[in-house]
């Protein structure tokens, strides 16, 4: 407990009822709540099995493990923690039989999820263009994340043409899901939900089992998240929420900021803790923060402050454009490495979109820097790999005919579209799914009018799925890939992109021997195909996320949250950017702006460099930019300046901008920032303006999301 400062001690000890914890950027939360379980196990004598603790990823998760067996030797294979899609998971695999589908559902992801999209789309004969899909995925999310289900759809939304198209959608869509005995990750959230609603018996099971809840990142909640927690919480009251408000940047997935300010309303007598001292951040850069989040007005009133003196200074630097920029952080890196002896691992470049990546990666390369993209390509969405997860996702869910269609002719073996519609007519009038109508042909008379290719395919079906019963999930994968010869085409191969699958398909395989071993230790048993499938397809970009790698880290604000480095460079800091051009004209979008630099300024322990450009290229020219209003808000007492000044909008003097026409904002018929409609895209707002009057070129940033070129002819002020 000496290990405690007062206030964590109090977090650790107030244990029964509602306990409201506002941790401040790093202040300890993660050890508050290891001490506060081991707390509860140890010295309170409460059951493992009696605790849910749920965190925000699979790696706080993991580390609250790791930490709890190491430090305070608890046995952790009977504790519930993990993310709320992995306890919800747990908890519908248990309840089935309240269910409209079986224990062994498929669980789909991204990916998964926008393929039954498009056959959605394309069997209702919807016109993608008119209606995005993408648009079309996230407004159904909503639903889903705010307990709307698809026969209430027109209880909650407005009735237009638009609605009708996506509740017909939705309808569609949730049909075809439960017809593969799949979910996606909404459903997760959206069936234990329900489950809770329309059961009261499940609620008293529940809330009876998990005497105490703690729930990490309460900020980061929504609808759906918050209504399961209250189910299970609100009999007993021994809540334990673990937040910062100050840190809640996730409302574009759902997230409500409200779950944590209104939490005083939604139980009673609730104990406020505030952990404001800050053992990560110089003194000098939390200052800084502090100056940043006091503008916002939707936060509980805190000041963080740190112990850590330094005689560094946060720098604030200008550049002309976006590869100027990447070479002087470049320069700054091999001069920290050259100077200070600093390795990369320490490093951070934060950006608020992927697309600002790429010029760093180009400039890195050239300059032979290392580095790592944090939060690019997941490894089990190569399309190698997804192929192979197909083929085990039909051996433990049969019903799963979108995976069964996926390999049903790859590698090629010679099964084409009519093949495929005679097996599914088959399926249809024998009433069974696809799988069986497959797997059964060798048995059936009525099999000779098939091919003998689709008879081997058939048999190799019912042998895998006998190997998946009896024997390891490592030689049952090596059994595939013999069968097929998936691995053997990649490796014979020229292609240089299928030599790196073949490589892929072997990190697989290790993949699988390191959860075997890993299942075998926590639980003492073998683990089950299912048991495996279920945790690649929880897995998260941030899973993959290579911390001891000597490479300088790349990746977004939001990717950020929760790490930490000694050296970070926060670049394209313009308005457009940050704030996003989608955020400018919405209050609370705007704090959520703030809030995320506040998050990219903490992720400091030591050194916090902040850049923008002059000009910034958009499509084929140079634009000059505005830095973005939040430097403005910085208290010039803790920032150095280099060659950077807040009010400094004029133009430099340089050949490449002397080329061009300039024309003066008081003669422009358009300017930028001015609110526009196009009858086709809608709402938006200029971003640059070349030319004058009607004919100008306009690029404009529309609701959608969307980016377009459009001339002035064609567009309304509004």
């Amino acid at each position: 407990m000496e290990e405690l400062n007062p206030e964590q001690l109090k977090v650790v000890t107030t244990t029964e009822g509602a306990l409201l914890v506002l941790a401040g950027a790093g202040s300890g939360k993660t050890k508050s709540i290891i001490f506060r379980t081991a707390y509860l196990i140890n010295h309170l004598k409460v059951r493992p099995w009696n605790l849910l603790v749920v965190t925000f990823t699979n790696k706080a998760a993991k580390e609250l493990k790791n930490r709890l067996e190491n430090t305070f030797n608890i046995y952790t294979h009977n504790l519930w923690i993990g993310t709320f899609h992995s306890i919800c998971t747990r908890i519908l695999r248990r309840e089935k039989d309240f269910l409209p589908f079986n224990a062994n559902f498929s669980i789909y992801d991204a990916a998964d999820q926008k393929n039954v999209f498009k056959k959605v789309f394309k069997a209702l004969d919807i016109d993608t263009k008119r209606f995005p899909i993408n648009q079309v995925i996230n407004n159904i999310s909503k639903q889903k994340n705010s307990l709307i289900r698809a026969e209430d759809f027109f209880l909650f939304n407005e009735q237009n043409y638009y609605t009708e198209i996506v509740e017909k959608v939705y309808r569609q869509y949730q049909k075809t899901l439960l017809e593969n005995n799949s979910l996606d990750f909404d459903d997760l959230l959206l069936f234990t939900a329900f489950l809770f609603d329309e059961n009261e018996s499940l609620i008293e099971k529940y809330a009876n089992l998990f005497k105490y809840v703690m729930v990490d990142e309460y900020q980061d909640t929504n609808y759906a998240q918050f209504k399961i927690i209250n189910y299970i919480a609100k009999r007993h009251g021994n809540i334990c929420v673990v937040g910062d408000d100050d840190q809640a940047i996730y409302s574009w997935r759902g997230a409500n900021i409200k779950n944590i300010l209104n939490f005083e309303k939604d139980y009673k007598n609730v104990v406020k803790i505030k952990l404001e001292q800050n053992y990560r951040s110089t003194e000098n850069i939390l200052n800084l923060a502090n100056s940043l989040i006091q503008n916002n007005s939707q936060r509980f009133e805190k000041n963080l402050w740190s112990n850590i003196k330094s005689n560094l200074m946060p720098d604030l630097m200008v550049v002309e454009n976006e590869h100027d920029e990447a070479k002087f952080v470049a320069d700054e890196l091999l001069k920290l490495k050259l100077e200070e002896n600093i390795n990369f691992v320490n490093s951070v470049i934060l950006y608020r979109t992927n697309a600002q990546s790429r010029v760093f990666e180009k400039i890195f390369v050239n300059k032979n820097i290392k580095y790592q993209i944090v939060g690019g390509v997941n490894f089990y969405q190569r399309k190698e790999i997804k192929d192979i997860i197909a083929y085990l996702r039909i051996l433990v869910n049969p019903q799963d005919n979108e995976s069964l269609l996926r390999i049903i002719n790859f590698p090629t073996r010679g099964i084409g579209k009519k093949t495929e519609q005679r097996l599914l007519d088959r399926a249809v009038a024998l009433e069974i799914n696809l799988f069986t109508a497959i797997s059964s042909l060798p048995k059936e008379k009525d099999s000779k009018q098939f091919s003998p290719k689709i008879i081997k395919f058939a048999e190799q079906l019912s042998s895998w799925q006998i190997i998946s019963k009896e024997n390891t999930i490592i030689y049952l994968i090596e059994q595939i890939l013999a069968d097929t010869g998936i691995l053997k085409k990649y490796e014979n191969s020229d292609d240089i992109q299928d030599i790196s699958r073949s490589e892929n398909l072997y990190e697989f395989m290790t993949a699988a021997s390191e959860f075997t071993e890993q299942f075998e230790e926590d639980f003492q048993r073998k683990p089950e195909l299912s048991d495996f499938l279920q945790s690649i397809t929880l897995h998260t970009d941030l899973d993959s996320y290579n911390e001891n790698a000597d490479s300088v880290k790349l990746m977004t604000m939001h990717n950020a949250k929760g790490l930490e480095f000694e050296n970070v460079f926060v670049v394209g800091l313009e308005d457009g950017l940050l704030p996003h051009s989608r955020s400018l004209e919405n209050d609370n979008a705007m704090e959520e702006e703030r809030r995320l630099l506040y998050v990219a300024i903490t992720r400091a322990k030591k050194r916090l460099v902040l850049t923008y450009t002059r000009f910034r290229r958009i499509y084929d020219f140079a634009e000059p930019t505005f830095p973005s209003r939040f430097l403005s808000e910085l208290d010039e007492k803790y920032i150095n300046k280099i060659s950077a000044h807040f009010y400094d909008f004029q133009a430099p003097r340089h050949k490449q901008r002397a080329k061009k026409n300039v024309v003066l904002e008081s003669k422009k018929c358009f300017r930028i920032g001015q609110t526009v409609n196009h009858i086709k895209f809608g709402k938006g707002k200029i971003l640059s303006v070349e030319g004058d009057g009607k004919e100008a070129k306009l690029t404009i940033s529309f609701s959608t999301g969307m980016l377009k070129k459009i001339m002035g002819n064609f567009i309304e002020l509004i």
